[in-house]
């Protein structure tokens, strides 16, 4: 996915326009006057391109400077791996050490011909295992000495997986931000808050909640020290393990400062600061932009650096921020109710199971993860962790009310925020999403002089729209006296309040039921939540077009009469893969019910001879994402 940069420096805001603003886009670096300006006249922009300069109106005293675009990588798909993680099965054997693992490795290795002899003969270099760490999972990370092609890279994972004691082995994939980072001239309202029906309904919810007293941990660059969000950060931890990565040359500290992601020829993003600012910039101070939810405070916990980040890293940060152990890590003394996650890679999550693993124990711990659909225009069911089992993925629309035109979908897509629809860096400011950055280039330019706001557009904009959300729902859900929202209350409750799309997508693009509304949602928490009874179905009639993330589950009944000689409860055709958990007078679960069908595919049946009357509760849930199921009860 191609990205690009703009950075502008603002004056005073008035209050009211403060708080109807937010942050994160695309554009053109551009200087200015030091943060906070003394007033807001014009705004200083000016924008090189190959083509010449352009300029707006100078603020009065502020300098200027300019950078060209800066295009940076989506999603990209690694032609080779040097790192790999292998999760023993809990108690299948004594568990092995650090050097018993690289020895396995090895072995393993070996029998797959990208190791000895075999390997030798075919000119390849000798290969070395060297065994990193074990994980918060239990896994081990191991690295060789180096890169193996796919097919080398399935030959290794075949044999690995073969072990019986093996639960799982895997990639070390690399994940990267889902940002556009284009560069273009000026400053604009931000309308991702108040358009009526683009944007996601701030001020109402505002009159609602804050987001008080919620921690949103956000797992990305890190952060910087910049004027409007100092007062809204809580400690976090860098979790960046490879020093190449880092960049910082001291591995994991409690240290989360964004040292700067500069890569090969492309600039430092300072993407966390970026996606932190829409989550909780500080409001209603008279200076630059606002939050979603200003109330609450950012965890920043650092997993990318230059060239992105390792899943092995980013897993433990979920565990982490969620209040899990890890070893060599100080706890969380302060774990978050919201985890973000505006980054990903292409994989689906099947094939990225220690993510899984690490998601769900956050959502286990009671916390919700809201992740980036991505930015490919692909379907999000190939990305992870946007097809991860109990995530909130949120997709991407413009100011026009449309999907985004570079916003992954798909059934593994829960709801859709505003994340902008610029196609150059020329296009209006209302085609970008605005928030926090910083002037530098590669390493930040110091607070505040270095302080600015900045334009992006991407899934990486919208993911943290809900987070910030997400947070007000918790906060005025404590505030009216009801328990917290478990992460799959939140999830209902999202999808049920959305606004309807202005241009609804194409129906082979499905971005979920609609866009975030932000007034809808906060209200809905503060209620009581009835129990789901499930949909009814009529003896005989399909329920078609039934659709669900990985990890979902659609519950429905059917009153059966007495005297039948059986019951039939089945689901089939559409796409994906569903297993069906069926009982009688009571609502089924993955773990507790009367009979089950779980094969590959959706053609599932339960059959029932002679069933006693009453209610027959109908469970569907996703081994993966699905679309286009049709459910069914004949007796």
């Amino acid at each position: 996915m191609k990205k690009s940069t703009r950075i502008i420096c603002t004056g005073t805001l008035a209050t009211a326009v403060v708080a109807a603003l937010s942050a994160f886009a695309s554009g053109y670096l551009t200087g200015g006057t030091p943060w906070p300006p003394a007033g807001l006249s014009t705004l200083a922009t000016t924008a090189s391109t190959s083509g010449g300069a352009m300029q707006g109106p100078a603020v009065p005293g502020a300098s200027t400077a300019s950078r060209g675009k800066s295009m940076l990588p989506g999603a990209p798909a690694q032609s080779g791996f040097d790192r790999f993680i292998v999760r023993q099965r809990d108690g299948a054997r004594a568990v092995l050490s650090g050097a018993s693992m690289r020895d396995a490795v090895q072995a393993a290795a070996r029998r797959a011909g990208v190791a000895g002899p075999r390997a030798s003969a075919r000119g390849a270099a000798a290969l070395d295992v060297q065994h990193l760490r074990r994980m918060a999972s239990g896994a081990d990370v191991v690295q060789l000495s180096r890169k193996l092609s796919r097919g080398e890279a399935d030959a290794l994972l075949a044999e690995l997986r073969a072990d019986p004691a093996v639960k799982y082995a895997q990639p070390d994939y690399i994940k990267h931000r889902l940002d556009f980072i284009p560069d273009d001239p000026r400053f604009d309202l931000q309308w991702h808050y108040t358009h009526p029906t683009a944007g996601i309904g701030m001020p109402a919810a505002w009159d609602l909640s804050h987001g008080d007293g919620v921690v949103v941990a956000v797992l990305d660059t890190g952060y910087l020290d910049h004027a409007d969000l100092n007062a809204n950060i809580v400690p976090g931890y860098d979790f960046v393990h490879d020093p190449e990565v880092g960049g910082d040359g001291d591995g994991r500290d409690p240290d989360a400062h964004d040292p700067g992601d500069w890569y090969g020829g492309d600039p430092s993003s300072f993407h966390g600061t970026h996606v932190a600012g829409t989550v909780a910039a500080t409001t209603n101070n008279g200076a630059g932009l606002a939050g979603v939810a200003f109330g609450a405070k950012v965890q920043p916990v650092r997993v990318l650096g230059h060239g992105g980040g390792y899943t092995s890293d980013i897993s433990d940060a979920i565990v982490w921020a969620s209040g899990g152990h890890v070893d060599g890590v100080p706890d969380n003394s302060d774990p978050a109710e919201v985890v973000n996650l505006s980054l990903g890679g292409s994989g689906s999550c099947s094939q990225d199971p220690a993510t899984q693993e690490a998601i769900d124990g956050a959502v286990a711990r009671g916390v919700t993860v809201v992740v980036a659909a991505g930015n490919d225009n692909a379907d999000a069911g190939f990305y992870s962790p946007a097809s991860c089992k109990g995530v909130i993925t949120v997709g991407a629309n413009g100011i026009d009310g449309a999907r985004s035109w570079f916003s992954n979908y798909g059934a593994s897509v829960t709801v859709t925020a505003p994340g902008g629809n610029a196609t150059s860096g020329s296009d209006p400011d209302d085609r970008w999403i605005w928030s926090l950055g910083n002037a530098g280039t590669q390493a930040p330019v110091p607070s505040p002089e270095g302080d600015r706001l900045m334009g992006m557009i991407g899934t990486s904009m919208a993911s943290p729209h809900v987070a910030g959300v997400v947070a007000l729902m918790q906060a005025a859900a404590s505030a009216a006296g009801r328990p917290p929202l478990t992460p799959e209350q939140v999830k209902q409750l999202l999808k049920g309040t959305v606004k309807p799309f202005t241009v609804p997508p194409p129906v082979s693009k499905p971005q979920g039921p609609g866009i975030v509304d932000a007034a809808a949602a906060v209200q809905a928490a503060t209620q009581e939540i009835p129990e789901d009874e499930g949909e009814l179905l009529s003896n005989r009639v399909a329920l078609a077009a039934q659709t669900g993330a990985a990890g979902d589950s659609l519950l429905y009944r059917i009153v059966v009469p007495a005297g039948r000689t059986s019951l039939n409860l089945r689901s089939y055709g559409g796409s994906g893969d569903v297993s069906i958990y069926v009982a009688r007078e009571r609502v089924p679960t993955t773990t507790l019910y009367d009979r089950k069908s779980v094969k590959p595919g959706n053609s599932e049946a339960v059959l029932i001879t002679n069933p006693a009357p009453g209610t027959y509760y109908l469970r569907v849930v996703g081994e993966t994402a699905f679309g286009g199921v049709s459910v069914m009860g004949l007796y």
